[in-house]
């Protein structure tokens, strides 16, 4: 499957005949004949295009064959036939699945280019075996001539574990403080739209108050449940869990006042949201935001017992990251 990832340039296109097939030219003089039924929302350009890079890939450039391809609401069955109009002995059924319409013409071209490549293979089998003996019986002679039917090519597995890196800002606290940092988390798919998601995510920020300076530092944890769909090449994902960790407050004062600082846990809720990006490989960029609210508060207090700056009520953040799959 990683020939999936490989990119060639452009195949040249011949006229088309018919209605719906349209010949695929190889470089050098060979050509696989492309055959389209009800197949409206398969890319044609694309997949001549893959299936050029797959054949050349695999030196099937000669090949001499034609290739019918027949679309269905979730899937595709192609069969191949031989320039003499006979049919190959082997086909395969393509179950589209999930896969994103941009990655569908590339698996339909791989799942082509092995059904030629099967196909080349059992005629050299043919060529280098001897012939076989007379049939005892006509009912023999019709079992053997039954082609077999090649395993269905299923869409690829989808892959359960993302690596998150991200940037990011938040606002926090009352009065509210600007904190800027990065996150570095993990998605595991426990079905196709459930995973469990968890991050950890470092924050630092400077705010400006009447008595003092106050400089904060953030480490904290999430960990949660994530629910996801495609819509199209973006995947829309939701989640609901807990953040927690340690917050650092440093304060700094002008004289005679003396700043001082301090260290201490704290917890919430929170709500993750994410639009990633499906660029047909295994890096995706995305967007995601985050908002949620301290049950678990941190407060920094002037000696006479009044607040001066408080971890509290709601949180909102903000990232820009990639997903890297493994």
């Amino acid at each position: 499957m990683t020939r999936l990832a490989r990119y060639a340039t452009r195949l040249a296109l011949g006229a088309s005949f018919g209605s719906t097939a349209l010949p695929a030219r190889a470089a050098d003089g060979g050509h696989v004949r492309l055959e389209l039924h009800a197949c409206a929302e398969l890319s044609e350009s694309a997949l001549r295009e893959h299936l050029e890079l797959e054949l050349s890939t695999l030196g099937l450039s000669k090949v001499e064959a034609r290739l019918l391809l027949a679309c269905e609401p979730e899937a595709v069955s192609i069969e191949l036939y031989r320039d003499t109009g006979e049919r190959y002995p082997v086909q395969a059924r393509v179950a589209l699945g999930d896969t994103a319409k941009a990655a569908r013409a590339r698996l339909v071209a791989l799942a082509a280019s092995e059904l030629v490549a099967q196909a080349e293979r059992a005629r050299e089998n043919e060529r280098v075996q001897p012939p076989p003996a007379p049939r005892k019986s006509s009912t023999a002679l019709v079992d053997s001539q039954r082609a077999p039917v090649a395993p269905a090519v299923t869409s690829p597995r989808h892959r359960p574990i993302e690596l998150l890196v991200a940037g990011n800002v938040a606002l926090v606290g009352v009065p509210r403080a600007t904190l800027w940092g990065g996150s570095l988390g993990a998605r595991w798919g426990v079905t196709r739209a459930w995973s469990v998601l968890v991050d950890t995510r470092f924050e630092r920020g400077e705010e400006r108050l009447g008595l003092a300076d106050v400089r904060w530092t953030s480490l904290s944890g999430f960990v949660g449940a994530d629910l996801g769909t495609h819509v199209g090449p973006v995947r829309l994902s939701g989640g609901f869990g807990v953040r927690a960790g340690w917050l650092a407050l440093s304060a700094s004062a002008a004289v005679p006042n003396e700043g001082l600082g301090f260290t201490a846990p704290w917890a919430g809720v929170a709500v993750p949201l994410r639009a990633a990006f499906d660029m047909g490989g295994f890096v995706s960029p995305f967007f995601g935001c985050e908002g949620g609210y301290v049950l678990a508060p941190v407060r920094g207090k002037v000696d006479d017992g009044s607040v001066l700056m408080e971890q509290r009520g709601g949180w909102l953040a903000g990232s820009v990251g990639v997903a890297i799959t493994l």
